[in-house]
């Protein structure tokens, strides 16, 4: 199996791929885009990809490029552990090269201490850049993986600004997303890792959705789910293009034992809605 993710060897995404596909082909692309494309194009038969972090939030791309690229479905969700370390050389430290979001799940801890952030499109890259240029003062956020894979010392650990930091990555692979009546088996989920749907883990349903135009329909669309209680465990919001000040919302809701209740609020939403797109019904990650 050929599994992509965004980044190269040694960035949280590929610790993902590792947990979740033992020994499989890790395949990394520089942006989410091409991950999704080689997805879409056949290329690789899976993509992990982050959705959102404990600390930092919604990973936006992802979320747009789910809505934007029919003919995926979400399969499974992964969440882990995210430990940033400061990798570099000795001596001071004036400015930290990593991804975006490492660098906003770091922020207290780079203010403290006067370092600057800048944006690099991955935490790996960012330390093989580091490794490569040895520039003095320049150092990465990456893990501790990474400083073994390029050779950097690990001069700080754990400086995240949230000890309990964690990502929530997807599993999608080609093909309809099935509706929470359609429960899947996590035996039958392509590549599904051993610990898939453990005890209280229970399944998820992920889609978008585009409120009718009129006053009071965001919350009718989520009193579909509310007056059958079923919670709702995720929900955002996403600007339209070309449509100033519209919004698509994000939302992902628990089916644990009542799938016909889960099943009954989705038809109630599809009708309260003026656009909707169904991601998929998986077996959630016990956290």
């Amino acid at each position: 199996m050929k599994i992509a993710y965004q980044g190269e060897p040694g960035a949280y995404s590929d610790e993902a791929v590792s947990v979740l596909f033992p020994g499989a082909d890790a395949v990394g692309f520089a942006t989410f885009r091409l991950t999704f494309e080689a997805l879409t194009m056949g290329a690789v038969d899976v993509a992990v990809l982050p959705v959102e972090n404990s600390s930092a939030g919604v990973v936006q791309e992802v979320s747009d490029l789910l809505w934007e690229l029919p003919g995926l479905r979400v399969v499974r969700e992964h969440v882990h552990p995210v430990r940033h370390c400061l990798l570099g050389w000795p001596g001071p430290v004036e400015r930290a090269l990593s991804h975006p979001q490492a660098l906003a799940q770091c922020d207290a801890y780079l203010h403290s201490r006067q370092i600057r952030s800048v944006a690099y499109h991955d935490t790996a890259g960012a330390a093989r850049a580091v490794a490569e240029q040895r520039q003095p003062g320049t150092a990465a956020i990456a893990s501790k993986a990474a400083a073994a894979r390029y050779g950097l010392y690990v001069l700080a650990e754990s400086i995240q600004d949230d000890s309990e930091n964690r990502t929530r990555f997807i599993v999608v692979e080609r093909g309809e997303p099935s509706r929470p009546r359609e429960v899947p088996s996590p035996a039958l989920s392509v590549g599904a890792p051993h610990e898939a749907g453990s005890p209280g883990a229970g399944h998820k349903c992920s889609l978008a959705f585009v409120a009718a135009h009129r006053p009071g329909s965001l919350s009718q669309a989520l009193d579909c789910f509310a007056r059958r209680d079923v919670n709702l465990t995720r929900l955002d919001s996403r600007p339209m293009k070309g449509r100033p000040f519209e919004y698509r919302f994000y939302l992902d809701f628990a089916v644990n034992g009542n799938a016909a209740a889960a099943e009954a609020s989705l038809n109630d939403l599809e009708e309260a809605s003026a656009e909707i797109r169904l991601f998929g019904t998986y077996p959630a990650s016990a956290v």
